[in-house]
């Protein structure tokens, strides 16, 4: 008995050890494996998501306008404006070379946060339009839940109905007051939610859609990775991009002279890649 307890205790270990070494056989394989795909999920994140890159050496300013001396790009040179640049003369902004404008569609107020229209909404995009601008509109949000979405989809859905955009239909939120903005408490996720929401919500409707905002609320505010995919309209008051990546629109200028508006206003170059 004593014997055959031996053998059989001989038999359980050696098949622990066969167990113990396939075990280490398949874990040294398991390492290189893992290994491959780390470096394959790197190669394509560096050569395939990384987003495009300008040059900032290619941008110039010559007087108040900027262009990009690359020629495999067309630029055009654009304005954006709301009430706060009051009555337009559309055709004289035309003839000074502006050749696409955004409308302000209106706002959510970042304090009271009640809905409000622009009120030379109308009135510009009628203007802009029998000038011959190509024509977008913006939306200033402080929604701070998908119901408040919803309520700002809503409004800019209805109002847009019967007009016909050129350009998209852009999401913008920022920081309206340090202390008392609605928004402030919103995570970088609940703001990246909101801004992809409202993007959704307009290509459902047929219009393109773009995110609007410096390099500190692109790259801090939202998250970044998710917005990769989106058309991107950046702001930085300067004479060369800070952030380099495939903008489509960069607004460089808050006091710009346009003749046909009272006072400054926001100048932007539109930057799109020839086939």
């Amino acid at each position: 008995m004593f014997s055959e307890g031996v053998q059989n205790g001989t038999i359980r270990t050696m098949k622990k050890r066969r167990k113990f070494r396939l075990g280490r056989v398949l874990l040294l394989l398991m390492v290189p494996l893992f290994l491959l795909i780390m470096i394959g999920v790197g190669i394509q994140k560096v050569f395939f998501s990384k987003p495009e890159v300008y040059d900032p050496s290619l941008f110039v300013l010559e007087g108040d306008r900027m262009t990009y001396q690359d020629p495999s790009y067309e630029t055009s040179w654009g304005i954006d404006v709301s009430e706060h640049n009051q009555i337009i003369d559309w055709d004289q902004v035309a003839d000074d070379g502006v050749e696409f404008v955004f409308v302000r569609l209106g706002y959510r107020g970042g304090i009271e946060g009640q809905l409000h229209e622009d009120e030379t909404f109308s009135a510009n995009i009628q203007g802009a339009r029998e000038a011959g601008l190509e024509l977008g509109v913006y939306w200033y949000s402080s929604a701070i839940d998908q119901e408040e979405l919803q309520e700002e989809i809503d409004f800019v859905l209805e109002r847009l109905e019967g007009i016909q955009l050129d350009l998209p239909v852009v999401y913008d939120m920022e920081i309206f007051d340090a202390d008392q903005g609605r928004i402030n408490s919103l995570s970088v996720e609940e703001k990246t939610d909101l801004a992809l929401g409202f993007c959704d919500a307009m290509e459902e409707a047929g219009y393109e859609s773009m995110v609007y905002g410096n390099y500190t609320w692109l790259h801090e505010h939202l998250d970044h990775e998710r917005i990769l995919d989106q058309n991107i309209w950046y702001a930085a008051y300067q004479e060369t991009p800070d952030m380099t990546e495939n903008f489509t629109i960069w607004q460089y200028s808050q006091t710009g002279q346009v003749a046909g508006i009272q006072g400054n206003v926001d100048l932007n170059i539109r930057l799109t890649k020839k086939e």
